[in-house]
């Protein structure tokens, strides 16, 4: 994550086996990170509010090429590896038009080729938002045309499929969106549409091997970086909490590691003489960070370590992650309050934390690629003749044909590499009975007409592709400019180092990336999880690349997303490398020899932002950006995640049958 814009790897080149070719490269090894640095700087920035085009002159070229795109062969997505998720090729066009050039083109003004295709709907977005939007309209409508554009070359939005195949053995990995989580509390829509789709939740109790760290003796743990502390220290924890032995030799001092281990197990009533509600509205008003400095008196050397605490789940660290929430997820130090927890949710608490308020499921909903299986059953029900799976079961080993998704004839069309460049009621006219949709293929514009739209890409995209929305609405969607997140899988030979050191998983202090773990075990449908610490397995990795320093999470967002796509390939395969063998080195790991492959899934847009006190002053009483800017705008209607300010599957399909009735 980027807690540490200036982190140097500690071991070299050659000792991280930069050398070793895990696979063919189409960038420059030899270019430096300062050169990405300098395109961080420049023209690839985020969206402003406030201005839809005219931001720059020109768009600046990312360290590897606008042509870039990974490794492998492109006519089957989920197997390349490389730099992946959103891609450069896919990003070219959308800020092209984010700094207002597109139009003017290399050749002059572009012109729109008519292709005369007519359809019932388009769906600007193919994730699981695109997709469920898509679903629902056809069961409503059953024979209607539909046409489904995105701007990548693979569908899923953030529910992304890596796969590999070490010795010719499948593994297969996800790329963004993880699980079905909490799926107890899930919408009755949500949970209708998995039932539709055959996915029996239950079934996943015994897919997923739920002894797996108890009988390999594998434990969570935390690990001390020497940037932040004296040196490198693997504290291993003794169930989900640190004790003064597994702090024995910490390089924290013996006042820091007493004054946390108070924190963690007997903290102190820190807002005394207030009543539970005048203390709870106390918390509302802090930052998590701002609550154990001011309040629990937390040395700066405990502060240092818990700031990646909240890294992973929710996108930004303790210092701008909500107090409020914290005691609410039972996060260290708020017991000694004596709080209640009524059973109904407090309202000041974000709106995930409120929806999972007595929701106590483990977290075990999962494919092996993610809620990509998700996407691949919906791909199943819309369009025959893929190779889609027909049942949860065979999806893990259903391989899909991408030459199969757009083909003229069909009910449904997917086409990917194909981002939507405007969208307009006809003549300008919001009461058209007719919107015009204009994409972009392989050099030229194209326009086709639709009956109605549902725009299932990035909120901040929209008032780029929709010029004519009002003003206020724009500010609203740019308001929900996304959290930059990077997910890596990295294959690896063995997970021996992991079974000496006694470890599944491990939250780093600072770095590049705040989290390594195995991926999780999961067994279904003839696909089978390593059985063996001699076997080959996925190490998923997570980086959080949202700016420290912000009390507003929003003010972190652009720098990190700069400091993100300006980096190449090479300092995520460096920083990797190092990361892993600062962690695992004691175990025997020898990253030149035991890494294989990697996949880097870069997302500059990532998790949809959710709304949380302090920093979202707004909440919950409104009025909610999110809302105001979903508002239907004549034919064309809003779903993503974004539109629910929830980063989460349930969220994304909720959005979709809300769009798809709101179309006239």
């Amino acid at each position: 994550m980027s807690e540490n814009h200036s982190y140097e790897p500690v071991h070299s080149d050659r000792e991280l086996g930069m050398d070793r070719k895990i696979s063919r490269r189409d960038f420059l090894d030899g270019m430096a990170v300062a050169a990405g640095a300098a395109v961080a700087g420049g023209a690839l920035s985020g969206c402003a509010a406030g201005s839809w085009g005219g931001l720059h002159s020109t768009v600046t070229s990312p360290p590897d090429g606008w042509r870039y795109s990974g490794q492998g062969d492109p006519a089957y997505p989920p197997a390349m590896t490389g730099l992946r998720g959103s891609a450069n090729p896919a990003m070219k066009i959308p800020h092209q038009l984010r700094d207002g050039i597109f139009w003017e083109g290399d050749q002059g003004s572009r012109s729109v080729h008519k292709t005369g295709e007519h359809y019932d709907l388009v769906v600007v977005g193919a994730g699981i938002s695109g997709l469920s939007a898509a679903y629902f309209y056809r069961r409503e409508h059953p024979g209607a045309k539909v046409l489904i554009l995105d701007n990548h070359d693979d569908f899923g939005g953030h529910a992304r499929r890596n796969e590999f195949r070490p010795n010719g053995e499948l593994l297969i990995g996800y790329g963004g969106s993880q699980s079905i989580e909490g799926p107890s509390v899930w919408s009755p829509v949500a949970k209708g549409l998995l039932a539709e789709l055959g996915v029996e939740v239950r079934k996943f109790e015994k897919y997923y091997d739920q002894k797996f760290n108890d009988r390999w003796k594998l434990n969570d743990s935390e690990f001390f970086t020497r940037d932040l502390f004296a040196g490198d220290y693997l504290a291993v924890m003794d169930g989900d909490r640190q004790t003064a032995e597994t702090f024995r030799d910490a390089p924290m001092s013996e006042a820091a590691k007493a004054a946390f281990l108070t924190l963690q197990d007997k903290p102190g009533d820190y807002l005394p003489g207030l009543t539970d509600e005048q203390k709870k509205l106390r918390l509302v008003g802090l930052s998590y960070k701002e609550y154990l400095r001011d309040y629990a008196r937390m040395p700066d050397e405990v502060l240092n370590y818990l700031q990646t605490y909240t890294s992973d789940e929710w996108g930004f660290g303790i210092d701008a992650f909500g107090a409020i929430d914290s005691w609410a997820s039972d996060y260290p130090g708020f017991s000694g309050l004596k709080l209640k927890r009524t059973e109904e949710p407090y309202p000041y608490c974000g709106p995930t934390v409120r929806l999972q308020w007595n929701e106590d499921e483990p977290y075990i909903y999962h494919f092996p690629d993610g809620n990509n299986g998700i996407c691949k059953l919906l791909i199943g029900r819309l369009i025959p003749g893929t190779g889609a799976p027909a049942t949860m079961e065979q999806e893990p080993l259903a391989r899909l044909d991408y030459s199969k998704l757009d083909v003229q004839g069909n009910e449904v069309r997917l086409r990917l590499n194909a981002p939507c460049v405007r969208v307009q009621h006809e003549g300008g006219d919001v009461s058209a009975p007719t919107v015009n949709v204009d994409f972009y293929r392989d050099g030229r514009v194209y326009g086709c007409t639709a009956n109605g739209v549902v725009m299932a890409c990035y909120n901040t995209m929209v008032p780029y592709l929709m010029q004519d929305l009002p003003s206020e609405q724009k500010q609203a969607l740019f308001y929900g400019t996304k959290l930059p997140v990077i997910y890596a899988m990295v294959q690896l030979r063995d997970w021996r180092a992991w079974e000496r050191l006694k470890i599944y998983h491990t939250r780093f202090t600072s770095g590049d990336w705040c989290v390594a773990e195995l991926d999780y075990p999961v067994s279904m449908g003839g696909y089978r999880f390593s059985r063996d610490p001699g076997q080959p397995v996925l190490v998923h990795m997570i980086r959080m690349a949202t700016s420290p320093g912000y009390r507003d999470p929003r003010g972190g967002i652009g720098p990190g997303r700069r400091e993100l796509f300006g980096s190449p390939f090479s300092r995520y395969e460096r920083s990797i490398r190092d990361q892993l063998t600062r962690l695992l080195a004691p175990g025997g790991f020898d990253p030149a020899r035991d890494i294989q492959a990697i996949t880097v899934n870069r997302w500059g847009h990532g998790y949809a932002l959710e709304y949380g006190r302090p920093w979202a002053w707004f909440w919950p009483q409104g009025p909610l950006p999110s809302v105001a800017g979903r508002r239907p705008y004549g034919r064309v209607t809003i779903a993503n995640s974004d539109s629910e300010n929830r980063a989460y599957a349930d969220a994304a399909i909720d959005a979709a049958w809300r769009a798809v009735r709101e179309l006239p």
